[in-house]
């Protein structure tokens, strides 16, 4: 039977990830530069990770191994991070929810092609599934009727490639002596320090100004969000497995679509939901079945 405080992770989890697209919408209508997000939010991050790491793990194993594996991971990560709020600036919420939601979908394929996942007929059959769901999402946008091409929806699909190749990188190469609080402290900031230089020479912040004071809030507020994003999925992650926090992508997708159309209006066409209910489809059939391995990673948002 599963113990409440699992479910209760596999809920935030869920809701977590449902709320990035909005946020990042969000953030972009504000005018809060990408570098600027990328920055506070992971030096931010970095901070509270350390204090945890500390309290529950005692001294900071400073190792290179550590430092050198949290580099690579923040330079491939901050990648598909940089670029989703760039779309978020350019595609609307609902439909980039649909987008990021194939991730599963790609990093299988990743994983099947390196052999650290079986490839089965269910598999090919969800792959099936989720491009048929992007394409429909794709060729039903406004202007396609017209042969005006939304490049920017199909630009978006790149994102999903970029989080597996984080994954696969994440997954391989975690160093020896790298605990869940020491390993995410060196990634979020060496990730805030990398984007340093961005806002200093493209966006200062003494030349940078946002549309209200809740913009600020909102940085506060996603870094306490991820952080206990991060919480939340290697606790699942460690005592449930791979396969059970992958299926929170059953409830970030349409809570996504959900959250993004009441914060931003409108209420979809058929096409949309049609797109959705065909990403399930594929979810489902790409996490059931034979469980993926238990030390999979899987991209949060």
């Amino acid at each position: 039977m599963l113990a409440l405080r699992h479910v209760l992770y596999f809920v935030a989890l869920g809701l977590f990830w449902g709320i990035s697209p909005s946020l990042y919408k969000y953030w972009g209508e504000s005018g809060v530069p990408v570098s600027h997000v990328i920055c506070y939010t992971g030096l931010g991050l970095a901070l509270f990770l350390f204090l945890m790491s500390r309290l529950k793990e005692g001294l900071w194993n400073v190792s290179g191994p550590l430092f050198r594996y949290g580099l690579v991971c923040a330079v491939l990560m901050n990648v598909p991070f940089a670029w989703s709020l760039t779309l978020a600036r350019h595609v609307p919420a609902p439909e980039l929810a649909i987008v990021f939601s194939v991730s599963p979908i790609v990093s299988f394929i990743v994983g099947a092609a390196t052999g650290r996942d079986p490839f089965t007929a269910r598999r090919v059959l969800a792959i099936a599934f989720g491009f048929a769901a992007s394409t429909i999402l794709v060729l039903t946008r406004e202007g396609m009727v017209s042969g005006q091409v939304s490049w920017w929806l199909v630009a978006a699909f790149i994102n999903p490639l970029l989080w597996a190749s984080y994954n696969w990188y994440a997954q391989t190469n975690w160093p020896k002596e790298g605990t869940t609080f020491s390993v995410g402290a060196a990634e979020s900031l060496l990730s805030g320090l990398l984007a340093l230089p961005f806002v200093l020479v493209m966006a200062p912040p003494w030349a940078t100004g946002y549309s209200g004071t809740s913009a600020w809030w909102s940085l506060v507020f996603a870094t306490a969000m991820w952080l206990a994003e991060r919480i939340s999925f290697f606790t699942l992650i460690r005592e449930r497995g791979a396969s059970y926090t992958s299926q929170a992508v059953y409830l970030s997708t349409p809570a996504a679509v959900f959250i993004a159309m009441y914060f931003f209006g409108g209420a979809g066409d058929v096409w949309l939901w049609f797109s959705l209910a065909l990403l399930m489809v594929a979810l489902y059939l790409n996490n059931s079945g034979q469980p993926v391995r238990r030390d999979a990673i899987l991209q949060s948002s």
